[in-house]
């Protein structure tokens, strides 16, 4: 099962920000963080795992080792990235 994303506005500001703070502290730590969020956005489009619940409906998943988290709901026919 695929389940497509939507992303809210904040979601692409909160990303660049993230990979600029990173960035400035190595290009490779920045492509690191971007194979994670990738990774992490795989995990939620894939549909095959459903991440434990953050709180009420919305869901959380870890971007590999760095401290940034994807929070999302699912509805019934995609997941939205918050």
């Amino acid at each position: 099962m695929s389940r497509p994303l939507v992303y809210l506005p904040e979601v692409a500001r909160d990303y660049a920000d993230a990979f600029g703070y990173y960035e400035a502290l190595s290009p490779s730590a920045a492509l690191e963080f971007d194979k994670a969020f990738s990774r992490a956005e795989t995990e939620v489009e894939s549909g095959l795992v459903t991440h434990q619940h953050a709180f009420e409906h919305y869901h959380r998943i870890f971007v590999g080792q760095f401290p940034y988290h994807l929070y999302y709901r699912l509805t019934a026919t995609h997941a939205v990235i918050v």
